[in-house]
């Protein structure tokens, strides 16, 4: 009996090790998980999110520290750093599903665009406007909280754990395809992994004391990737991992957005 619960233990371990190579660009060692097992654990994107948006923010410290208010440098950096950290996997799927976004015609032909080697316009458009809006947005929280750096810290680790959840929301909506490695994870995320990513957004913001403002985020990231999602079903035939790519991307603009919005309010 405890023999078989070591081996449950090991086998998730080494499967959320995978996930996270898989996510990131951090070194992880030798795994034996493939795709179908670390599918299981999409929720585990969530604590990657939150890491990446710790790292991300605490490169802006100098910045304060120094008494610098170049918002657009520490906005570009900051962000320039938490898509290196992911490998900047999640904006080629952005590219792809702007281009796909812009073609008139068929799901197959859409799909295909997705797919060929080529950028096009909307590929270029997509991720132009929507890396532009989070650096002028961090940028913005940079310089409304210059003299509070925790809660910069905690707004950007908020907002990326929320980009994570909008993804998660995708696959657990979505219909899952018939090849690519995003069929995984569509086809194994389910109404269970959704409640408890937003389970540990609501945790995650009752600790660092902004409840109402993580509750609003996080509430927007569900509906945003609920959409995406539905999106997808109905001019693709299904989600792909492209499409998941694009959600982290578009959720993380867009909750910036609401999340200035709500501290104007």
């Amino acid at each position: 009996m405890f023999k078989d619960v070591l081996i449950k233990i090991n086998s998730a371990i080494d499967a959320i090790r995978g996930l996270t190579a898989f996510m990131t660009r951090i070194p992880m060692g030798n795994f034996k998980s493939g795709f179908e097992e670390m599918s299981k654990y999409l929720v585990f994107i969530i604590f990657i999110g939150m890491f990446i948006g710790f790292i991300g923010s605490i490169a802006s410290y100098p910045f304060y520290h120094l008494g610098i208010k170049s918002n657009i440098i520490v906005g570009a950096l900051v962000l320039f750093i938490m898509l290196y950290i992911q490998g900047f996997h999640h904006v080629d799927g952005l590219g792809d599903y702007g281009d796909a976004w812009m073609v008139m015609g068929s799901a197959r032909k859409k799909l295909d665009v997705m797919k060929d080697k080529y950028m096009g316009v909307g590929a270029f458009v997509f991720i132009f406007f929507t890396e532009l809006i989070s650096v002028a947005s961090i940028g913005h929280l940079y310089e409304i909280t210059y003299s509070d750096f925790l809660l910069f810290v905690k707004f950007i680790i908020l907002v990326e754990a929320c980009s994570r959840l909008g993804l998660l929301t995708c696959a657990c909506c979505g219909i899952p395809s018939k090849d690519g490695t995003g069929r995984y994870f569509v086809k194994n995320t389910d109404e269970y992994h959704l409640f408890m990513g937003y389970l540990l957004l609501m945790i995650l913001s009752f600790i660092m004391g902004i409840p109402k403002i993580g509750v609003l985020c996080s509430t927007f990231a569900v509906f945003f990737g609920t959409f995406i999602a539905w999106n997808s079903n109905k001019n693709l035939k299904y989600v792909t991992g492209d499409v998941l790519g694009a959600s982290n991307e578009l959720t993380r603009a867009l909750v910036f957005i609401v999340l200035i919005f709500s501290l104007n309010i």
